[in-house]
């Protein structure tokens, strides 16, 4: 008896806390639309991508001219921005930054149900309220929002993908956040070391179908992009600026600034130590999904995926918030469990904020050095981790099991 009341008054605080949640999530994107990125973003990425949209329908090529907030995404990525154009723009950001907000949302929820074996209702409270602290409390999810990225949404179709979609279906949604950016053909090469050929040949096929309409539908463009963006390498030297060299986290990036310079690495050097990067995090998640910890080799690949890029601005580490769930996961004992919460704590710094060059003694040198590369020593430091620490291997729960325990 005490057992069902507790879990009666859990599922009506649950319900409380829903319903408090979504207005929460109204109120908090237009605080973030009318307040936060007024004095961040100014939605610069999103209406640079309807710009680009329109620059399409005059020209029929949209990588021409290549100027500021110029397209660098793939072909395939034009058919997910095209119906920005479609929406009023004076009410887009606003609904922009709601979807965002529910994409992060629903992402945790999932985590919590599938992972945790939380019941629904109780997962989807969860999900709202560390959502919604995420937003506040984690400058890369508030970078996000305020600037009308993507790197929520992409969060949630790779959570989806890996823990939630099994079948013929599963490797779609991973191959279409391929097409759009690069970080998730990571999750390809994790289905291809677990020897889940189905799942990688369908999101290869997946990421090849749209990049293949948009070739049909604008021959200009894709031409533009092998030409210009791939063999004349024009992608990576639009980002070869002083704000990529000053704010990035990429690994390459580390190589830009002092004590090194631009050009200390050659562009095939750069390749090498990005492959060795994320084969780095491969291993490691690999070796936590052996042993039985699927959110946590998640976390590690992510983190690796998003550092071994050209470029990795803030945004990209939106999936912080889950780094608060490893310890529930590992144990609160491993040294790993340690490192994400150290981690997460990093990443509550407006690091954005604080990268300025301050010349002067060597004290403001070595503020400088670490301003500019905390997000990435820190992410270097959970994959070392994830290759260091001693795991006890435990039994891996199949997720049909955690479907129906969660559906009690």
């Amino acid at each position: 008896m005490n057992a069902e009341r507790t879990l009666s008054r859990l599922g009506r605080v649950s319900l409380w806390a829903i319903a408090a949640g979504s207005v929460a999530v109204l109120l908090a994107a237009l605080v973030v639309t009318y307040s936060l990125a007024t004095h961040l973003g100014h939605f610069g990425d999103l209406l640079g991508r309807v710009n680009n949209i329109r620059n399409l329908q005059r020209t029929g090529n949209i990588y021409v001219p290549f100027g500021i907030e110029a397209f660098t995404y793939p072909p395939g990525a034009i058919l997910v921005f095209y119906p920005l154009v479609l929406i009023p723009q004076n009410a887009l950001p606003y609904l922009w930054t709601v979807l965002s907000i529910l994409a992060l949302v629903a992402a945790l929820t999932l985590v919590f149900e599938r992972i945790f074996a939380f019941r629904p209702r109780l997962a989807l409270a969860f999900g709202f309220w560390l959502g919604l602290f995420s937003v506040f409390f984690f400058p890369p999810v508030t970078e996000c929002l305020a600037w009308g990225q993507t790197a929520t949404i992409l969060l949630l179709v790779v959570v989806l993908d890996m823990l939630c979609v099994s079948g013929s279906k599963k490797g779609v949604l991973v191959g279409l956040a391929t097409a759009l950016k690069l970080y998730p053909g990571a999750f390809i090469i994790v289905w291809m070391m677990r020897r889940e050929w189905r799942a990688a040949g369908t999101a290869i096929v997946a990421a090849a179908v749209p990049t293949l309409v948009a070739w049909v539908i604008w021959p200009s463009s894709m031409g533009e992009f092998v030409k210009t963006m791939i063999f004349g390498h024009k992608e990576l030297s639009h980002f070869a600026s002083g704000a990529t060299i000053r704010a990035s986290s990429s690994i390459t990036s580390f190589f830009s600034r002092a004590p090194f310079h631009v050009g200390f690495l050659s562009t095939t050097m750069e390749l090498l130590v990005c492959l060795a990067v994320l084969a780095l995090a491969l291993l490691g998640s690999h070796r936590l999904w052996l042993r039985g910890y699927p959110l946590t080799a998640l976390v590690i690949v992510l983190t690796g995926s998003v550092i071994a890029t050209p470029v990795a601005w803030d945004h990209y580490f939106s999936f912080v918030p889950l780094l608060l769930l490893v310890p529930f996961e590992l144990g609160f004992r491993h040294a790993l469990s340690r490192t994400s919460l150290f981690v997460g704590v990093i990443m509550m710094a407006p690091w954005y904020r604080l990268r300025r060059p301050t010349p002067g003694s060597t004290w403001a040198t070595v503020w400088t050095f670490t301003s500019r590369n905390a997000l990435l020593l820190a992410s270097l430091a959970i994959l070392v981790s994830a290759l260091s620490v001693n795991l006890q291997s435990r039994r891996r729960v199949p997720m049909a099991a955690l479907t129906d325990q969660a559906s009690v």
